[in-house]
């Protein structure tokens, strides 16, 4: 393979039903991610009347990708193989929302959730391969073709929760996921991936790995990011639910309120597309982190379900906007060999938001009340990201960047 030009390998491997069939099979797999989150929340918390203890099973999907996607990126990377993890991420979402519909005790759902995280951790080579799929000038079409697709997916799953909860309660919407994982499976199997080259591999040594853990283009919009991370992972996919319920949302009111966060997101991701490459784009993190600080006091001040619903739509927008510029920026710099490794840095490092928002957000419920703790957290979503953004640096792709951002 190594033998041939990039114009008959591209011309080779961009097969319309290839591409069409991992774009599903992604779509699912999300689907099966996140069919049951909006009423996780409530279904850990019948078991404990600890918000402590709910953030912490909440919290161990956020951790174990922390902990994997850094070496699975690098790993993809020195072997050239990306198949297996693939479909063993994805039968791992099947096997964790199952442990979680069996388990009866809070370790139990501790480790589905775990298990759900080790899944997740498949994002790093999945978006790698699919942008293999499409000549390096497409690179960003093909990222942001399939980050849309797991929005697409998140809607999808998010969506049904709540008819899945009326129809059979939470456990139904587990074993559901679990289905949907295996169908996402199989379609995956069917689709030929191939093993990078020698070639490939050999641009990759320790010191050139090690290289890219040094990078200030890579480390600071992945520490950016994680900061803003915590906030989402603590108030939108953490406690939101929670506060909704208590407020008398009904499930499928819930589900909505997270399907329509999803929405909002997924929106923002495409508007960020169009406008990233026009500069400006640290005028557009301030505002994204103010405006996601701004939701998320108007959620701790809210009288109504209808008014979170707005809280988060303006959350939703907020990272949507964030999150691919903060992408962008720490792979922008690096060499194709050396993607992976930077991707799993950043997924890694910002996974650790994901982990420590529902763990340090349950913490602080516990003490002082979920919607106090909406309001600390929405200070600290505004003054430590912000001081964060002051750090990155902003390479131009045109000579006007310099002065919008």
């Amino acid at each position: 393979m190594d033998r041939q030009g990039p114009s008959r390998y591209y011309s080779a491997h961009m097969n319309r039903r290839r591409i069409a069939a991992y774009f599903v099979a992604a779509v699912l797999f999300f689907v099966a991610l996140y069919a049951y989150v909006p009423s996780l929340p409530a279904y850990v918390a019948e078991r404990t009347s600890s918000l402590a203890a709910v953030g912490v099973v909440l919290s161990m999907y956020g951790l174990l990708m922390a902990v994997l996607r850094m070496p699975l990126g690098i790993l993809t990377d020195v072997t050239g193989r990306s198949k297996p993890y693939l479909i063993g991420g994805m039968l791992m979402a099947g096997i964790g929302a199952a442990v979680m519909a069996l388990g009866r005790s809070l370790g139990a759902l501790a480790l589905g959730r775990a298990l759900t995280g080790v899944a997740a951790a498949a994002w790093v080579p999945m978006m790698v391969v699919f942008a293999g799929f499409f000549p390096p000038e497409r690179t960003i079409f093909a990222t942001s073709l399939l980050s849309f697709g797991s929005s697409l997916g998140q809607m999808i799953g998010t969506g049904l929760t709540g008819p899945l909860e009326t129809l059979g309660g939470t456990r139904f919407a587990l074993f559901t996921a679990a289905g949907i994982s295996v169908a996402a499976t199989i379609i995956l199997a069917c689709v030929p991936i191939p093993r990078r080259g020698a070639a490939h591999r050999s641009a990759v040594t320790v010191s050139s790995v090690l290289a890219i853990f040094r990078r200030r283009d890579v480390l600071v919009p992945s520490f950016t990011n994680a900061l803003c991370q915590f906030g989402v992972w603590a108030l939108v996919f953490g406690f939101m639910p929670l506060l909704a319920r208590h407020m008398g949302a009904t499930p499928v009111e819930t589900s909505l309120i997270m399907t329509v966060n999803i929405a909002a997101n997924t929106a923002a991701n495409l508007f960020a597309t169009l406008i990233a490459h026009r500069g400006g784009r640290r005028t557009i993190l301030y505002a994204s982190i103010s405006a996601s600080a701004g939701g998320a006091i108007l959620a701790a001040l809210a009288p109504s379900v209808t008014l979170l619903f707005i809280s988060t739509a303006i959350m939703g927008l907020a990272n949507g906007l964030t999150f691919p510029i903060l992408v962008g920026l720490s792979i922008q710099q690096v060499d194709a060999a050396h993607r992976s490794t930077a991707m799993g840095i950043h997924q890694a490092v910002y996974a650790i938001g994901m982990f420590t928002g529902p763990w340090i957000g349950g913490i602080i419920a516990d003490a002082v009340g979920i919607r106090a703790m909406f309001a600390i957290v929405a200070v600290f979503s505004l003054v430590a990201p912000g001081a964060m953004i002051s750090l990155n640096r902003f390479p131009a792709t045109a000579a006007r960047e310099e002065a919008a951002g």
